[in-house]
């Protein structure tokens, strides 16, 4: 077997730090994991604004491999995270893979391998690429009317500026999703007044936070089955209980609307900002927010909730579509990220110079999530629709690192110089997952990131992860064209 391919692990985030230690597992050593930035973390990294967490429980958000008895609380910060895949890069000898502050700017299929082109002005080949950018890589910024007018401090909270002092100053949070409802809860006591600028109302649920007693860390890491097993149940929780809520109109559906209603009517007493507050859609259909302090901090007397649509920003802050005008020293966009818009940021080019943002403009697809017809040796980890509604993204990634290994093992073993999905292949694998799509709630009429505008839902996994993991654990070659006069010996 030749285990000497050259390959190109494109960000040393999570999914790119799965891919690395599964490739050394596998005894394939002749890789480099390029990073933009100048460490591991990825997300976590990258995003630090005040309550950034999890919504995933700690000891399911974390690697097979890996398993942390020290988690501190049931939904981790994000800076334990980033800790945590800092030392988890330092443990496995992931450091001595990783090349930092190459940020690339096109990767090109020539000859047989792929040229990646660095910001630097150097090049470098691989014969296999695999990007572990993921699907929310590019923040997302309404272009508003005069946005470029305000004087004050603005950003996104994924670029979140920490220079800038919130105490006492009038802020305005542009979104109330997943970022705005973990800002919300940190900085109210420190604003002079604070607007947040609903566009949608979200389904809530409580997150229930806990902090975990010495005594539980001493038994995960004395006695380390008790981490396991309670990774499985958490496992089964989200398969059995949360996964059916999304089919729509159903018993689980209905049980979880009542749930949230219920915590909402619990904790917003105003009937006024409570009909604000209460969707109009299916529990799911847009991302389900789990979050404790959100509701209780709108109520504050220097707290509002605007649902009035932006009509331009000022010198001096915003003005809604009813003409009022809204003072404000500070403005933040908690405007979410561009599903799949990584290629703003470099460009792919496959053989006869086709683009992959081409490929892509009449919708985002993909065979078994990972690879993509017309690109030979390239791969993707939390590709098109191996997202979840429910369950630990980790759980996806650690199937597709395994998916992409095997079929780099094939490669290795058989002696093929490529692999490339058969158009009819990923033409009925897209068909599958649209198919499976109809019934559950992400297509019951709601507009959301999951979607592209008003087109299909090339974000989510329709099934169950357990249907995931089964379907990926082995590649079928018939899938895929291939090649072979690459020298396979030992």
């Amino acid at each position: 077997m030749n285990k000497n391919l050259k390959i190109a692990v494109l960000g040393a985030g999570m999914s790119g730090m799965a891919m690395g230690h599964a490739l050394i597992k596998a005894g394939f050593t002749n890789f480099t994991i390029y990073e933009k930035a100048d460490r591991v973390g990825g997300t976590w990294r990258e995003n630090n604004y005040p309550g950034v967490a999890c919504d995933v429980p700690s000891h399911l958000y974390s690697f097979s491999f890996e398993r942390n008895p020290d988690w501190s609380e049931a939904f981790s910060p994000g800076g334990e995270i980033q800790q945590y895949c800092e030392a988890t890069a330092e443990k496995h000898g992931l450091l001595d893979y990783c090349a930092f502050n190459r940020t690339l700017t096109h990767t090109t299929y020539e000859n047989g391998v792929w040229r990646l082109d660095f910001a630097d002005g150097k090049s470098e080949t691989a014969d296999i690429v695999v990007s572990a950018m993921g699907g929310l890589h590019v923040a997302q910024t309404p272009d508003f009317k005069g946005m470029q007018k305000f004087k004050g401090p603005n950003f996104h909270t994924a670029h979140w500026d920490h220079e800038v002092d919130l105490t006492n100053k009038r802020v305005a949070i542009i979104g109330s999703a997943a970022s705005a409802v973990q800002v919300v809860p940190q900085i109210i006591d420190k604003v002079a007044h604070l607007d947040v600028y609903q566009r949608t109302p979200n389904w809530v649920l409580p997150r229930m936070n806990k902090k975990y007693p010495a005594w539980r860390k001493w038994l995960h890491r004395n006695l380390p089955f008790t981490s396991l097993a309670l990774r499985g149940l958490l496992y089964l929780r989200s398969e059995l209980l949360f996964f059916p809520a999304f089919v729509a109109d159903s018993f689980m559906q209905r049980r979880l609307r009542k749930t949230a209603m219920q915590h909402l009517e619990e904790t917003v007493t105003d009937a006024e900002l409570r009909a604000k507050l209460t969707p109009d859609f299916q529990v799911g259909c847009k991302r389900i927010l789990m979050i404790d302090g959100y509701f209780e901090a709108l109520q504050r007397t220097h707290a509002e909730l605007i649902t009035d649509g932006i009509s331009e920003i000022t010198e001096t802050g915003i003005v809604t579509a009813d003409g009022s005008a809204h003072p404000a020293d500070v403005i933040i966009y908690a405007t979410g990220f561009k599903p799949f818009d990584f290629l703003s940021k470099f460009g792919v080019t496959g053989p006869g110079g086709r683009d992959l943002a081409e490929s892509w403009a009449g919708g985002i697809t993909s065979h078994r999530s990972v690879a993509i017809a017309g690109f030979p040796n390239f791969f993707m980890l939390l590709g098109p629709n191996s997202g979840l509604g429910h369950n630990s993204v980790i759980i996806m990634i650690e199937a597709q690192v395994h998916y992409i290994t095997e079929l780099i093992k094939g490669l290795a073993k058989r002696g093929l110089t490529y692999v490339d999905p058969k158009p009819e292949a990923q033409k009925t694998f897209t068909e599958n997952v649209h198919a499976g799509l109809d019934g559950k709630v992400w297509n019951s009429g709601c507009q959301s990131w999951y979607q592209a505008g008003a087109g299909a839902n090339h974000t989510l996994w329709p099934h169950s992860t357990m249907r995931f993991i089964r379907e990926m654990k082995r590649p079928d070659l018939s899938e895929y064209n291939h090649g072979g006069n690459r020298d396979a010996a030992e």
